[in-house]
């Protein structure tokens, strides 16, 4: 038996797969046999049953049988269309003791079991008894699944035989196979029934669990339906008093007030949209799947403020201040932000513009668009485009789609719910490309002042007018921005700051801000006006003052911690002495790196993420007997190109100078430019390569405290560079008092702060010869007016 063991008394079906026991069964019927033995395999209960994985299961070994079973009479056997049926009649209990056959079924040698003589009217057993019968009277007024089989057996049972009582109370239950076999293999009639009681109780203890969850799952269904029943008939009774439309009319009623709000602005396309869309809403049953897609479409086209605007506050003074508040320095784009300002002013209104704030991370160029749009009394908006590779974002997805919406900009107006809000658009430098398609070029409509006024939205399939919205573009380079795309924005650059510029900021507005965050107040904290020097010059020397704000938290956050932990009363003081206490040791340290440059060793100025650096350039002879150039320091195509122009024309220039002198054709000539893990390209050092070479090949040393920068051509033509003022300020930290510019760069000295320039003398040169008189004035006059040869050491 593969389920449960049977009990005598019992008749019972049995279903028999087995090709080779169904014969052999049929042959036991014809041959007038009809005994065998029913035992329970012992692999009944485990997790192999109930996962119906019986194929590993023997059918005829005597091992894995319990020793105790029941002895069956057949009385019927009936085929089905697998196997066939056997109804076996169960008499008195056996117990196997050998093996006589294995096949085709299994023969055993077997004695019946005799009952050991009870006295059935012993109070125990009485107890028992009653005990068994009064918990099945329960279990038949509890409603169990095998009712009629309890009524079957009440009617039949003689009450007052304890051995059936004992068996067929056990063979009714739903216990465990296991539990039930020790119950047939129980001699003693006081424990088997005992062992039935328990079982019994279990049962009623499950069955009144099991009434108790559905009567739970069928008062919290009926209370819904109850629910939904009521609700329906107060719909019902408000739909007929006129309180309360339907679903469907009161969206309609609801997109019509909508559009009764701004009507007055509306385009005549739109209404015309907005009818047809209604019509179409009108037919569908809300069930329909075209049902939400119309929804949806027509809260959108609801929802946008068409021809609603926010009044412009175009007052000079007031901008000003406002930009003043919130930003130090900036002189170059506060002003050409008031120009903007002006302008409107004087028109009486500000048309849509599209400005593009590049610079370095941390100069402010997100707050500047805040402050722009609070100058304005306009609305704020803000998305980042980095990494962004999909055109519906922009553009929005068509309605055909799950899950359609319009893009960026439209979302822009629902949600700021007016149409001259100011929208920025961050990190447009980092636009990504992908399948779905090429953002950079969807801008190229929203970002073109003459195509703006019509934007068409994928989702919306109507033109836009974003004519007043003012476009506020960050990026923190410009070379990776397309060409047709920067065409469309005027670009205002934020180089960013310089050590005073980043000193005044972290005293007005860094460490207030972050004295109100870490909950101090000046009585407890003071930071001593040499620390944010040292903080912007030996700590953060980054373009930006993000960084700086960090680290000045940073102190604030170990003080703090020293506050809760010592005496609230007493402050605490920040000074030169005690800073390294508190942000550790300096992370930089002085770029100057000789004291007096050797001869082959010139002194550059480059830009920088970081706000500038000053760059030196390393020349030296490796080899006298095989002449050539070869440049290390990571530099870039550009550089290198502008390092082989410099070797032509250092060489031209000696010939032309000193026809005697043949460093250049004997030696091996290797230049350098430290530091090595630092990527370097651009064409602005190549007065100061020429200028390293010449010291080497002349072994004339550069003038001391001498700067340089700029491009030369071939014939010794000094062409202009960029980032000035940074370079400037490289120079200043590192100790320069001269600097050489290019001559067309002058313009660019000229709108420095004072306090830039102060300190740094300024020599503006057109060609490479007057950078050669001042980086050696060493050199006789003679040979330079003349152009005589002279005697070189290398």
């Amino acid at each position: 038996l593969f389920r449960r063991p049977l009990f005598p008394g019992v008749i019972a079906p049995i279903v028999v797969q087995d090709s080779a026991s169904c014969e052999a069964f049929v042959k036991m019927q014809e041959s007038g046999i009809r005994e065998a033995g029913l035992f329970l395999h012992k692999a009944v209960g485990k997790q192999s049953f109930a996962l119906n994985e019986t194929q590993g299961i023997s059918f005829n070994n005597a091992s894995q049988l319990h020793r105790v079973g029941v002895l069956g009479e057949m009385i019927r056997l009936a085929p089905r269309q697998k196997g066939m049926e056997l109804t076996f009649l169960c008499h008195h209990r056996i117990k196997w003791k050998s093996v006589a056959s294995k096949s085709p079924l299994l023969v055993l040698r077997m004695d019946p079991i005799i009952e050991a003589q009870t006295d059935i009217h012993a109070m125990p057993v009485r107890a028992l008894s009653l005990g068994v019968v009064e918990t099945l009277k329960e279990l038949l007024q509890s409603g169990a699944f095998y009712k009629e089989q309890l009524e079957l057996l009440l009617e039949s049972v003689d009450m007052n035989n304890p051995y059936q009582l004992a068996d067929l109370g056990a063979c009714l239950t739903t216990a465990d196979p296991q539990k039930l076999q020790e119950v047939l293999e129980e001699m003693d009639l006081e424990l088997r029934m005992s062992k039935t009681l328990n079982l019994l109780k279990a049962e009623l203890e499950t069955i009144k669990v099991q009434r108790k969850i559905n009567k739970q799952i069928e008062d919290s269904i009926s209370k819904t339906q109850r629910r939904f029943f009521l609700m329906e008939q107060l719909k019902h009774v408000k739909k007929e008093l006129g309180i309360e439309k339907d679903e469907k009319e009161a969206l309609i009623s609801k997109f019509a007030e909508r559009r009764i709000k701004n009507g007055h602005a509306i385009p005549e396309y739109v209404k015309k949209a907005y009818k047809e869309e209604i019509q179409k809403l009108r037919s569908l049953e809300p069930t329909a799947s075209e049902y939400s897609v119309t929804r949806n479409y027509l809260e959108w086209l609801t929802q946008l403020p068409w021809g609603m605007y926010t009044k412009d506050r175009l007052e000079i003074n007031r901008a000003e201040k406002i930009l003043d508040q919130d930003h130090y320095g900036l002189k170059d784009i506060k002003e050409r932000i008031l120009e903007f300002i002006a302008v409107g002013g004087l028109r009486g209104q500000v048309h849509g513009k599209i400005l593009l704030l590049s610079g370095p991370p941390g100069v402010g160029k997100t707050s500047i668009g805040k402050s722009i749009a609070r100058a304005l009394n306009r609305k704020f908006f803000r998305f980042s485009v980095g990494g962004m590779s999909d055109v519906a974002e922009i553009k929005g997805h068509r309605r055909t789609y799950v899950g359609a919406m319009p893009g960026k900009c439209l979302q822009a107006l629902k949600t700021l719910q007016t149409s001259n809000p100011v929208i920025m658009i961050d990190e447009i430098d980092k636009l990504g490309r992908g399948w779905q398609g090429d953002p950079a070029s969807a801008l190229l409509e929203v970002l073109d002042p003459e195509q703006n006024g019509s934007f068409v939205d994928l989702y919306l399939d109507l033109p836009v007018d974003l004519s007043k919205v003012l476009f506020i573009c960050t990026a923190n380079v410009t070379d990776t921005i397309p060409e047709p795309l920067l065409d469309r924005m005027e670009n205002i650059r934020l180089p960013g700051y310089v050590l005073e510029e980043k000193v005044a900021i972290a005293k007005k507005y860094l460490y207030p801000q972050a004295l109100k965050e870490s909950g101090l107040t000046r009585k407890q904290v003071t930071i001593r006006d040499p620390v944010f020097k040292a903080l912007a010059q030996n700590y953060c020397r980054e373009a930006g003052v993000r960084n700086l704000r960090s680290t000045v938290e940073k102190v604030l956050r170990k003080i703090a911690l020293q506050v809760q932990k010592g005496d609230k009363r007493k402050a605490i003081t920040v000074n030169s002495a005690n800073l390294q206490t508190y942000v550790g040791k300096p992370k930089f340290q002085s770029e100057r790196l000789f004291e007096v440059a050797p001869p082959g060793v010139s002194t550059g100025l480059a830009w920088t993420s970081m706000g500038g650096a000053t760059l030196y350039i390393e020349s030296i002879k490796t080899d006298s007997t095989k002449p050539g150039f070869r440049t290390t320091g990571q530099m870039g195509d550009v550089m290198k190109e502008s390092s082989e122009i410099s070797f032509s024309y250092a060489k031209s220039d000696l010939l032309r100078r000193s026809p005697s002198n043949e460093f250049f054709e004997k030696a091996n000539l290797h230049m350098h430019i430290p530091e090595g893990a630092t990527p370097k390209d651009g064409p602005s050092a190549g007065v100061t390569m020429v200028t390293s070479m010449l010291s080497l090949a002349l072994g004339e040393r550069v003038s001391d405290n001498l700067a340089m920068t700029g491009e030369l051509t071939l014939t010794g033509v000094v062409l202009p560079v960029g980032g000035i003022r940074e370079k400037i300020t490289a120079a200043k930290r590192s100790g320069v008092t001269k600097v050489i510019l290019p001559k067309l760069n002058e313009k660019d000295w000229d709108e420095l702060p004072d306090f830039i320039k102060e300190g740094i003398s300024v020599h503006f040169c057109e060609n490479y010869d007057q950078v050669f008189d001042l980086a050696f004035p060493n050199i006789s006059s003679e040979y330079r007016k003349d152009q005589q040869p002279i005697a070189a050491s290398a």
